[in-house]
């Protein structure tokens, strides 16, 4: 055999190992999914924090039965296409799943509206165990079979993950009346632990401090209005939510094509980078990979 052919059969074997290894890890991330989902599957969450709750716990999955076992390199190309493959996989395999009981968390109440994926840890968890401990220590109820206190209270902030939620979503989880939310909801906005989107009547709309938050809201949100000025109105709110609760991580452009076109989502995206609010680090097949610019992260 010539040397021209030697080539092409190696050349041609690389393919074929390259293919397989694709379909492997493929099936690799889709077992794992598969398997997070089952587990899920009596969670009383609504679709969004339930899609949310499954691509955290996916990522952990992987963390703890992969690190060590494979290279570092296979290890972040596999977190990499996870990104990828999440919002492809998700929809066929969930179609088929068992789906949890209809009550929600909380005292039988419905889930608050969660932000949609992406599913990064959003919240400075040390700073809002600090403040529970400090600060908040005696601004709630501590008696279990009360219907808000602590750990509920607690429970309710991972689900909102740094989003904007309403006094209904409030009154609703913790299954109290209008005028009781709306008190407590005022006695944490003093406390410092929440903030307010400064809107009036049914536009008005709650959200964890930015002090707590991973990417810096309150800032961010005021840049976020200039960027998409002229665009539909209530969009800057909607855009601030997704890019809390990415963590200051990387994103795939693909997870935004769910809640605009994607020639809006391209326009969006163009003027959010020339504002020095997103950057863009490469691409993952067709799809940008985008990030919050750093100086829109705590320190």
């Amino acid at each position: 055999m010539d040397g021209s052919k030697r080539t092409g059969v190696w050349e041609g074997a690389q393919k074929g190992l390259g293919a397989a290894e694709e379909k492997l890890d493929r099936a690799l991330v889709a077992g794992m999914m598969l398997e997070v989902i089952l587990e899920t599957a009596g969670s009383p969450l609504d679709p969004q924090t339930r899609r949310h709750l499954v691509k955290s716990r996916l990522k952990d999955t992987l963390v703890t039965h992969l690190a060590g076992r494979v290279t570092l390199d296979r290890f972040h190309h596999l977190l990499r296409q996870l990104d990828h493959w999440f919002p492809l996989y998700y929809p066929l395999i969930t179609s088929g799943s068992p789906k949890g009981p209809g009550p929600a968390p909380g005292p039988g109440r419905a889930a608050p509206a969660a932000p949609a994926p992406p599913c990064r840890p959003a919240l400075r968890e040390d700073r809002l165990k600090a403040w529970f401990k400090e600060e908040g220590r005696d601004l709630l109820p501590r008696r279990p079979h009360r219907k808000l206190d602590q750990d509920k209270l607690w429970e309710f902030l991972m689900l909102t993950q740094g989003g904007w939620f309403r006094l209904k979503d409030f009154e609703q989880y913790f299954g109290v009346d209008r005028k009781t939310a709306w008190e407590y909801l005022q006695k944490l906005l003093e406390a410092g632990l929440l903030r307010h989107n400064q809107r009036r009547s049914a536009a008005v709309r709650y959200g964890l401090g930015s002090s707590f938050l991973v990417v810096r809201a309150d800032v961010l949100e005021a840049e976020i209005r200039g960027a998409v000025s002229g665009l539909p109105q209530g969009l800057a709110g909607q855009v601030s939510g997704w890019l809390i609760a990415t963590g200051g991580e990387a994103f795939c452009e693909e997870e935004w094509h769910g809640r605009m076109d994607p020639p809006g989502c391209r326009r969006l995206i163009s003027r959010l980078q020339g504002a020095g609010i997103l950057k863009e680090l490469g691409r993952v097949g067709n799809s940008r990979m985008l990030q919050v610019e750093r100086r829109w992260l705590q320190k």
